[in-house]
Parts: structure tokens; sequence; C-alpha cells
């Protein structure tokens, strides 16, 4: 009993520092599991917070138990003692957003807040080319160009790249998917994964909870993983075939998406080389389609006017492209 109080005491008085030094102090003497789950918990700070202790476990591959072991093996005793202290860490901080937007007000009078989006904008975007190398990005290309089905895997604030990903991909090929659900939606969803199905993730931290639902169904189903993300370590690194880097440094108040859907626009634009004439005739065939059904306004059209004639185009007109609203 005099043991249970003392690790009772500790949860309770040990600052998020402290911990992190004690895990980084006992990690090299710890079995595998224990040391794999340790790793884990440093590198995601924000998912022991906001995830049940079983799906961090299954995001790792060991069983719930190994929590508990961890967590007796660093004084506590069971894994709530030791996840509350991550609770308190994030209670007593402003949240990520927060920040920003109070250094967003606070910088009101700096120089034009447009001229500084778009340069960090620019130097987002122009960095894709550095932190990625070639061979990665093709490689990444092939496997989304020849597998028969991918699932776009793209939550909150990534829904906007993952859309623009799927629109574009579909106007050339078949078997492309945007979840349209989370939590056991989303399960019922990636159930119907293969080994011959590859899943395209698109994440930044803080990430999704619905992310470690994704590495389950990716490591049981056997099929392939393409992740962008912000870093090389996030709940989807472990069982990812290949992992694209995108930054989200902007000077408002939220993470920006650019460099994201610049690198989902990248993957289609090689999708489309990959695949050739095939996928050249696909396109011929939907935009065709699109026209035919009198999808889009023609640049000189009137409001008051009649709609032209599906097909027909005016001689002023430019030539038709595919839009970007079917």
């Amino acid at each position: 009993m005099a043991k249970d109080n003392n690790e009772r005491d500790l949860s309770a008085t040990m600052s998020m520092d402290e911990l992190t030094a004690t895990i980084h102090e006992q990690i090299p003497a710890m079995p595998a599991q224990l040391a794999a789950g340790a790793r884990f918990i440093l590198d995601h700070p924000d998912v022991v917070v906001t995830s049940s202790m079983r799906d961090i476990a299954m995001s790792i591959g060991v069983a719930p138990a190994t929590l508990v072991r961890l967590a007796r093996a660093l004084g506590f005793p069971d894994w709530s003692s030791l996840r509350e202290i991550y609770v308190a860490s994030y209670r007593g901080s402003p949240g990520l957003y927060a920040r920003g937007a109070s250094a967003l007000v606070e910088g009101a009078d700096e120089e034009s807040l447009l001229g500084r989006m778009a340069n960090t904008l620019a130097v987002d975007t122009t960095r894709l080319g550095l932190i990625n190398d070639a061979a990665t990005f093709d490689a990444a290309v092939r496997r989304l160009a020849e597998a028969p089905r991918i699932y776009v895997a793209a939550f909150l604030s990534c829904r906007a790249p993952g859309l623009t990903f799927t629109y574009i991909s579909r106007l050339f090929r078949d078997g492309v998917h945007l979840s349209e659900a989370s939590g056991s939606s989303l399960v019922t969803e990636l159930a119907t994964l293969n080994e011959k199905d590859v899943v395209l993730s698109i994440n930044f931290s803080p990430y999704s909870r619905d992310s470690l639902l994704v590495a389950g169904a990716v490591k049981r189903s056997g099929a392939g993983l393409i992740s962008l993300a912000d870093s090389r370590v996030t709940p989807l690194s472990d069982v990812a075939e290949h992992v694209l880097l995108f930054e989200t440094a902007s000077p408002s108040f939220f993470p920006t998406i650019t460099a994201a859907t610049a690198l989902a626009e990248s993957l289609t634009a090689g999708m489309m080389r990959h695949l050739g004439v095939k996928a050249t005739e696909h396109l011929t065939r939907v935009e065709e389609s699109l026209y035919a059904a009198d999808t889009y306004v023609a640049a000189n059209a009137r409001s008051s006017g009649p709609a032209p004639a599906p097909g027909i185009a005016s001689k002023s007109s430019p030539p038709p492209t595919t839009g970007n609203n079917s």
C-alpha cells in the first residue's frame, strides 16, 4: 500500500519535463515492447491526451497491457496516472492555434499581412523539392498509379488537399475514394481494404485520432500506405511505404495547407504521366461527358440570355478546360 501511495504522489507532483527526462533515461534498459511504447509517447504527447490506451497500443502494435507495464516501469500505478501528466501539461498551456492567433493580433501593425502570407507560402511550396527526394516521389507515384483502388484518408483541416487529389484523379482514372466518415463508420470503410489497395494519408500535427484507425487497418489488410505529412514521425510512419513531407509555416494563426495541396496536385500529375495514353483517353471521355451535360458556363454567357446549346462553344470562346466544379 505504501508503494501505491508513493506512486500516486509521483503522478501528482512530476512535471512533463521531468517525465520526459525519466523516459529518455530509462529507454536503453527497457525491453523492446516497452521501449517502443516509450518512444511513441515521447514523439506523440498530443495522442496520449486525445486517444484511448487501446487505440495507442494498436498504433504501436502492442497489447494494451504493455502500456500498463510501461507506466509501472516509470513509477506510476497505472496508465491513467501517467496520462494525467500529459493532460495537466496541455491543460496548463494555450492551444497551438490560440498562440498563433495571439501572435497574429499582436503583429497587426507590422508589414503587409498579404505580403507576409504570399512570401511564406511561396517558400513552403518551393521547399517541397528540397525536403523530398525525386526517387521517393517517383516511387510513390508508381505505387498510386498501379493500385486498383486508392483510399484517401484526409480528415479535419486536411480534407481540402484530400478533396483536390480525389477530384483531379477521378478525371483520368477510376477507383479513387475519399473517406466521408470518422469513428465507427470509418472502421467500416477501412474494413474493405486489401493488399492491392493503397491508402493516401494527409496529416499534420496535432494528428487526427482517426489516423490511428488508418494505421491499424493498413497493418491488418496489408494495403500500401503513402503518407503526406509535416514530419517523418507520425502515427502512420511505421506502416508507411513512402513518406513525403510538406511544411505548414504561416503568419496566420492556422497552419497552412498550401504546400500539402501542391504536393497532392504533383502526385496527380505524376500519375497522369505514368498511366500515359490510358489516362489521357479516360480524361477525354470524362471531359466530353462534362460538356455534353452542359456543366460549364460559356466564357461570354450573359445571365439574362439563353444558355448555349450543349457541346457548342462560341467562336470567341477560349478552348474548353475541365474547370473546378463538377
